[in-house]
């Protein structure tokens, strides 16, 4: 597989997590502003590497693609809210 090919992989990953918690969230992410989003991407990103610096990493690693997958979503949602902030829209 090249590289270009699993990346998309990875983000049809990602986007197919997205639609299964938009079940229960519905949405929900759209009426946080921009400094949520960076916010959560930096929570993700700060769980993972305290994990992966007290060795818990791999444990479980289904867990950890998911959280990886989580970080992918959150940045998703910042670019959206910069991008909408670009075009001249709410970011909300």
């Amino acid at each position: 597989m090249k590289t270009v090919e699993e990346v998309s992989y990875i983000y049809e990953k990602a986007k197919a997590l997205m639609e299964e918690r938009e079940k229960d969230y519905q949405g929900s992410w759209r009426e946080e502003g921009l400094g949520s989003a960076v916010h959560s991407a930096y929570k993700k990103g700060s769980q993972m590497r305290t994990m992966f610096e007290n060795g818990r990493f791999l444990e479980n690693v289904a867990r950890t693609k998911e959280d990886c997958l989580d970080g992918i979503n959150y940045f998703v949602f910042c670019y959206r809210h910069l991008d909408n902030l670009e075009k001249g829209a709410q970011s909300g």
